[in-house]
């Protein structure tokens, strides 16, 4: 395999870290200073390099290497481009040539690595940039418009296919911009957060396009940790089976219905589906034929119908799948149980986990997980009432005990210790609280009324830590409640009331508080949506991004 030198060029490019040069007036060119080379998995990758058994897979072995040689020979001629231009000081976007790559491999039948040249490549940089010769005979370069640049983009795609239609090459430029801006997106999102840590929500493939091996597993990893904590599939044996499945997330079938596992409908699947050519092998060998694939909502779906697609299939069961007490004796048994005609796939899935050491993910999650969570370590969770001493608390004495009145006050709260322990500035935390206070609204309005002072969301999958949940009810103020911790696989939150309709009086005898602590699966299924079964989900409020 070559999974080891394809992980060392990655690291050989990056070591130095390299920068990439932005362009000022095209957004497709970001991050100064991080130079990320990507191999992209296209979707015939899936037509012939797999073997397919019980709506699982596995790769041809001998095909597997040839293709990885020439992704591996991809990535050389990617890195020497970029030297070129860079002693040239000529801006190069690798992203730019990853994300072309991807629409013409989609596009243009047969296209492959080694189609994609060192003077394909100079072609596709070169459409980004306008060459300005100066009085004095001397040459520059400045970044086109993200207009012209897909102008530029439309007619090379209409050259390189003359039976695309206009409209089909426009939306091709259109992808090469949507590959590079979910990328980067996603990742500008991580920043300041350590890891990438994600673990349950509505993550598209989009993301993966871009992604290194280091990302990818990053990614996937709490995915996979949290699910081997509800289902007992070892997060090693998820991760290394994505990663052959799907391509590290970049084949066509996960790139279209987040399938990170090659999983076919059956008669028992009531989602959609998608139609795709696939190989598999029957008695007279190796031939392409048309199936019926499952489509999921999100790459966390994928991954948790894969653990149920296991469990609920009982020859799993009697293989020992789920007494194994390590990775490689579930692997084994999943293999022996008929996952995947190939002879090596047991030891390849192993072979993997201990190359990229993905058994760290190996671990349980809970609350002090130090793998992936946020908000335990960066504040203290308020497990008590607060009382007249707690300074926050005092800010605002109207509605004293009202859910807002606590939601609000203890978002303050934590800005003041974010800003104690060096976190922010005392001037952050100024605005902060300035903006948080300069809001009011009924509990079940704050996300309207918060628009444009603070960030917000209406979609329930961007649960995070320091963010207000507010929930609306009919005939009612609504209800708010602080979201205090968010953990692979749980969810704290805090909340306060007054006993009566009115303000508690100065001893704050009528405070009521909650700090309760949930599954994500018990957050996104009831709580979240429907708290306490007649409150309906409006949606979030992040006062520490204000």
């Amino acid at each position: 395999m070559e999974k080891d030198n394809r992980k060392s060029k990655r690291q050989f490019i990056n070591k130095d870290n390299r920068c990439r040069k932005s362009f000022s007036k095209s957004p497709i060119y970001f991050w100064q200073g991080k130079l990320v080379l990507i191999g992209l998995l296209f979707s015939v990758f899936l037509v012939g390099l797999v073997l397919f058994y019980d709506s699982n897979r596995s790769f041809n072995d001998v095909n597997y290497v040839a293709y990885s040689n020439a992704q591996e020979a991809y990535y050389e001629r990617l890195e020497s481009v970029y030297n070129e231009y860079n002693a040239e000081d000529k801006d190069f976007s690798e992203l730019v040539i990853t994300s072309t790559f991807t629409v013409l491999s989609a596009h243009v039948e047969g296209f492959s690595y080694d189609d994609m040249s060192s003077d394909m490549m100079r072609t596709v940089a070169d459409l980004f940039l306008d060459e300005v010769e100066h009085e004095d005979g001397t040459i520059t370069f400045t970044s086109k418009t993200e207009e012209a640049a897909k102008e530029s983009l439309t007619e090379y795609f209409k050259g390189m296919d003359f039976s695309l239609s206009e409209a089909t090459c426009e939306r091709m430029a259109q992808d090469v911009y949507d590959y590079v801006e979910d990328y980067l997106e996603f990742t500008q999102s991580q920043e300041g957060t350590g890891d990438m840590c994600l673990s349950t929500g509505n993550t598209q493939a989009t993301i993966f396009l871009n992604m290194t091996t280091d990302e990818y597993i990053a990614t996937m990893g709490p995915i996979a940790q949290a699910d081997y904590s509800r289902n007992g599939i070892f997060a090693s044996v998820t991760l290394a089976q994505s990663i052959i499945e799907s391509g590290w997330g970049k084949s066509g079938l996960t790139q279209q219905a987040n399938n990170m596992f090659g999983i076919k409908c059956s008669s028992n699947w009531d989602g959609e589906c998608i139609n795709m050519t696939t190989g598999e092998y029957g008695s007279s060998g190796y031939y392409l034929t048309d199936a019926n694939f499952r489509k999921y909502n999100s790459i966390e779906d994928s991954v948790n119908d894969h653990s149920l697609f296991l469990k609920e299939n009982s020859r799993y069961t009697a293989a020992g799948v789920f007494d194994a007490t390590t990775f490689q004796e579930q692997i084994r048994a999943i293999h022996s149980a008929g996952y995947a005609t190939s002879p090596t796939y047991a030891s390849d899935i192993i072979s993997a986990i201990e190359t990229y050491d993905l058994d760290k993910w190996d671990v349980p999650t809970n609350v002090s997980s130090d793998l992936c969570y946020t908000g335990e370590g960066q504040w203290t969770i308020r497990t008590v009432a607060p009382s007249s001493s707690d300074v926050a608390f005092t800010r605002k004495s109207d509605n004293r005990g009202q859910c807002v009145w606590y939601a609000q006050a203890r978002a303050y709260e934590v800005i003041l210790e974010l800003a104690e322990n060096g976190t922010i500035t005392e001037a952050q935390a100024t605005s902060m609280g300035d903006k948080l206070f300069s809001i009011y609204a009924n509990a079940g309005d704050w996300v309207g009324a918060s628009s444009g002072i603070l960030p917000t969301s209406t979609n329930i999958n961007d649960l995070e830590a320091g963010a207000i949940i507010s929930w609306t009810k009919p005939g009612g103020y609504g209800h708010v409640a602080f979201i205090e911790e968010v953990t692979n696989d749980s969810v704290t939150i805090t909340e306060g009331w007054a006993t009566n309709t009115t303000s508690c009086p100065n001893d704050w005898s009528c405070i009521n508080f909650n700090m309760k602590t949930m599954t994500l699966d018990e957050f996104y299924n009831s709580y979240g949506p429907y708290y306490t079964g007649n409150y309906n989900f409006s949606g979030y409020i992040y006062p520490l991004q204000g």
